[in-house]
């Protein structure tokens, strides 16, 4: 199944920008190299007007787990929290999956009287 991995953030800590810069380079060289092995797709980076930063990372939703479930991730994520406050991440469904969420979403709504 189809899955996504949904970074964002805004500005980084006061005095701590050479830190977020150095953060987001290593997170473009880990999913760069996991990409590169087949792992999953490449990061796509997005930077709004706002100050708001988004990267999205694709792939199959077992091998995305496997990825956000090693010390070498939670290591790079933990350093970026110390120089970006709001930094977080979802995991998302996407292509098929999304109907299929959806369907059973509807499905349990129906059942309990709500839909």
């Amino acid at each position: 199944m189809k899955a996504a991995v949904v970074f964002t953030w805004t500005r980084p800590w006061a005095g701590r920008e050479s830190v977020a810069l150095a953060a987001f380079g290593d997170a473009l060289a880990f999913w760069g190299k996991l990409a590169a092995g087949g792992r999953c797709d490449e990061a796509q980076v997005y930077l709004g007007t706002s100050s708001m930063g988004m990267m999205i990372v694709h792939g199959e939703r077992d091998e995305l787990h496997d990825i956000l479930d090693t010390d070498e991730f939670r290591t790079m994520y933990a350093k970026a929290t110390f120089a970006v406050p709001d930094i977080k991440y979802e995991f998302a469904a996407a292509g098929e999956s999304v109907q299929d969420m959806m369907t059973t979403w509807a499905s349990i709504g129906a059942e309990l009287g709500y839909m």
